[in-house]
């Protein structure tokens, strides 16, 4: 008969198996602390429970929270030495907190014992983040390629396209996880808004949360698809069913995308757009639209994708609450006041060594370094003790957990200058930065992708300064904290000065991309990629196409 200890015994794994599953329905729905607080109960009952313990790091990751997913990760790696899922989010952890040798390792050790996608994508990012030759980045992200996509791009059914007129009106897809609050959906709303549809048939396929700016997007598009619940397979039938001409990926290697879609020939024209600047490392995407800043000429071999050069590859969108702060803080406050706005990941410790020479030679300064993590308490357990260590003034330096958009956008009310980072640079934040006001100070760097804060102050010629080296990136925060006129000017001229810009031009910008459009259809009509950027005559370009096509038969008797 069983004893009453046997009958405790199944009360408490019946505890352990219903707080597991509570803690799963926590994470389905993004609540974090309530999935933590499951997690716990669990261990409770059974502290050796290895994958409970990964579950809690990963959940640690899921908040931004790098320093307290490291010791539950740690702790699943002690009771389960070589646990992947461990190893892989232990790796992003030390990443995040700056202790790259060790991610590095730790992720190559993962890759070289298993065969997971995903744990090779990690491994691509963390090298091509870590280590800023172009060459290695290719390669890496060619690992990735040569096992999960190009397999099935040599296993893909031919793709049959009837309709061949150059002049037709293509159908274009987007293909993202990010019709939300996300950078990407501030570029791509204008573009929504100024397509022709005399010029092309907009379908989106849409793998997101939803928002209020997906209720915008979607307002835009004649054609929406939802793909969440769509395997890869699903979703590449539906996309040849609808026999789309131009298919653009706008996620790249960032979570939610279906590049093995694209690895499986849903389109004759597949093209990576936006959501990730690095090479895709597959065969089967076909372009990478980009322009002469990002990827100057003779930079074609650190791609896999062939690049097709806009004149300027994005349009900025600005959020729709964004209140100007009218005069810099600095003349009311008496001292000036600088704010680093990229996520933790992109502050280096050698980055905090430079900011920290700016506080000493500005010893009025103050200095807010808004980071990714989403509390107060995880932004100082990761930040605080690595500003000690650079020789920071710890009086006049403040840590800023992530902000809501909203508050965000607010925060040109308590600084006067950004500063940028290197050699993993701003991108949309900078743009925001401008818009509220901010002059930006950027460091240049040989590839686009690392300078393209430099890039975009160099083309807008307005809104802070581009320095060659360090010590020319302290004397340009020096200088704009020194000019409180300048700073003054760009507050109450900004705003319209970027709206005369190439960046807020969207008719031309999205003109401009059915253009490249059109271009890459002709390209694979004539099976030669002949035409790679907007400067083509597209009028010859056209005529050249039809004169290459068949024919109709003329058959006897019919004159």
């Amino acid at each position: 008969m069983p004893t009453s200890t046997d009958d405790a015994d199944v009360q408490e794994h019946a505890e352990l198996l219903i707080a597991l599953f509570q803690a799963e329905q926590c994470l389905a729905q993004q609540d974090w602390v309530g999935a933590l607080t499951k997690f716990t109960a669990a261990l409770a009952f059974d502290p050796r429970r290895a994958d409970v313990w990964m579950h809690v790091g990963r959940t640690y990751l899921k908040m931004e929270n790098w320093a307290q997913a490291i010791p539950a990760l740690e702790t699943a790696l002690a009771l389960q030495p070589g646990m992947p899922d461990a190893q892989h989010g232990l790796s992003f952890a030390l990443f995040n907190l700056g202790r790259h040798a060790e991610a590095l390792e730790m992720i190559d050790d993962v890759c070289r014992r298993g065969n997971n996608p995903s744990m090779w994508v990690m491994r691509a990012f963390l090298h091509g983040q870590i280590d800023r030759d172009p060459v290695k980045t290719l390669e890496v992200y060619r690992d990735w390629g040569r096992r999960y996509a190009d397999p099935l791009t040599r296993k893909a059914a031919p793709l049959a396209v009837a309709d061949r007129r150059p002049k037709k009106r293509l159908k274009v897809g987007y293909v993202t996880a990010d019709f939300r609050e996300h950078s990407v959906a501030f570029f791509m709303l204008p573009v929504l808004r100024h397509h022709d549809p005399q010029e092309v048939e907009v379908h989106v396929y849409s793998g997101g949360r939803r928002d209020g700016i997906t209720d915008a997007l979607q307002q835009c598009v004649p054609h929406w698809h939802e793909m969440i619940h769509l395997s890869d397979d699903d979703l590449y039938t539906l996309i040849r069913s609808h026999g789309i001409d131009v298919l653009v990926d706008l996620s790249g290697h960032t979570a939610g995308n279906r590049l093995l879609v694209f690895a499986r020939r849903a389109a004759p024209v597949q093209v990576t757009w936006l959501g990730f600047m690095s090479p895709l490392g597959m065969k089967a995407m076909d372009y990478r639209l980009t322009d002469a800043g990002i990827t100057p000429p003779g930079h074609e071999v650190f791609y896999s994708e062939r690049l097709f050069r806009l004149a300027c590859m994005a349009s900025y969108a600005p959020p729709t609450y964004a209140p100007l702060c009218e005069e810099p803080p600095l003349l009311r406050n008496g001292y000036p006041t600088l704010i680093s706005l990229n996520n933790s990941a992109k502050v280096t410790d050698r980055m905090l060594g430079v900011w920290a020479r700016i506080l000493q030679a500005r010893t009025d300064a103050r200095l807010v370094i808004m980071v990714k993590e989403r509390s107060a308490e995880a932004a100082q357990a990761n930040m605080q003790m690595r500003v000690e260590a650079a020789g920071m003034p710890i009086d006049r330096v403040f840590v800023l957990h992530q902000q809501p958009l909203g508050q965000f956008m607010e925060l040109g009310h308590i600084a006067d200058v950004a500063l940028d980072t290197t050699p993993i640079s701003g991108g949309t934040t900078t743009l925001h930065a401008l818009w509220m006001g901010l002059p930006v100070v950027a460091m240049d760097a040989e590839r686009g992708i690392d300078a393209s804060s430099a890039r975009t102050l160099q083309g807008l010629g307005f809104g802070g300064e581009v320095a060659q080296d360090e010590v020319a990136y302290v004397a340009a925060a020096l200088r704009l904290m020194d000019d409180p006129e300048g700073l003054l000017q760009l507050r109450r001229n900004g705003r319209e000065w970027m709206g005369k810009s190439v960046l807020m031009d969207y008719a031309a910008r999205t003109a401009e991309l059915e253009k490249a459009y059109r271009l890459m259809w002709l390209n694979y009509l004539n099976r030669d990629a002949r035409w790679l950027d907007v400067e083509v005559d597209l009028g010859a370009a056209l005529a050249q196409a039809e004169r290459a096509q068949p024919q109709p038969q003329r058959l006897a008797g019919n004159g």
